[in-house]
């Protein structure tokens, strides 16, 4: 079933919340769990999120475009955390 306009812009912002977050918040790294707490975003859309920003990122890197902050990630017993990082 197809989605209306709101809907479809809601969910291509997700990334750009957590983004935004992210990047507001630097000083830390969160996990998907507390950036869904954070943001009001389901968990699930949060790991969806992250994981088109990494190869967004991974796409601009092949392509020699620099960015003015990337989102790194690092697992820490089985759990992913992800923090903003400036280039």
């Amino acid at each position: 079933m197809p989605i209306d306009a709101a809907e479809f812009d809601a969910h291509k912002d997700v990334g750009t919340i957590i983004t935004q977050f992210l990047c507001r918040n630097s000083d830390k790294g969160y996990s998907a769990r507390e950036i869904a707490q954070a943001t009001g975003i389901a968990e699930t859309n949060v790991n969806n999120a992250m994981l088109k920003l990494g190869l967004s990122d991974l796409a601009s890197a092949i392509a020699g475009k620099r960015k003015k902050f990337r989102i790194e990630d690092v697992t820490i017993n089985g759990l992913t955390y992800y923090r903003c990082v400036s280039q």
